[in-house]
């Protein structure tokens, strides 16, 4: 039988690979994780957090965002694309399977930059949820960063993002 540490800071206790946290914890973590769903809740639901994300994306858009990406995320034709792709994968993860009720994430399998081509590609674009997608961009980033990173990006299949990233979500 394998063991791990429990996943609460500082504790040593070893639990089962399959278990997050010891029985002590284990309460802990469900409390903190629903009173953290009730702030989101609350914070999405409410004018004020509706403007602070917009505010966000407005912010990360004008300065962290590549001004030619920026336009063409904006665009038509990206639009109603996106909107294709989101209605074609039924608004579910095309990794994990998780219904998607709230925003549209669709992602370029092989990314805008590395394969400009391919941006309106309906094979080239699938639905992800926000965990999957933040794993994949990761990945991404690393990859990027190795020798022939873009060359490397712009040929990766979707069957093997979708491996990778159902791996890291163990």
């Amino acid at each position: 039988m394998r063991l791990k540490h429990c996943n609460w800071r500082r504790c040593d206790k070893l639990v089962k690979a399959d278990v997050d946290f010891c029985p002590t914890h284990e309460k802990l973590s469900l409390e903190r994780k629903k009173a953290y769903i009730s702030t989101k809740t609350k914070r999405e639901s409410t004018t004020k957090g509706k403007q602070l994300a917009n505010a966000h994306m407005a912010h990360y858009n004008a300065t962290t965002r590549d001004p030619e990406a920026n336009a063409f995320y904006h665009s038509t034709s990206w639009q109603h694309m996106r909107d294709y792709i989101y209605s074609r994968d039924l608004a579910t993860c095309q990794v994990c399977g998780q219904a998607l009720d709230d925003r549209k994430i669709v992602d370029h399998i092989h990314p805008l930059k590395a394969s400009p081509s391919e941006k309106l590609d309906k094979d080239n674009l699938w639905t992800l949820c926000y965990r999957c997608h933040n794993i994949k961009t990761q990945l991404e980033q690393l990859i990027k960063a190795s020798q022939n990173g873009d060359n490397k990006l712009a040929h990766i299949s979707r069957e093997w993002w979708a491996k990778v990233i159902k791996e890291k979500l163990k």
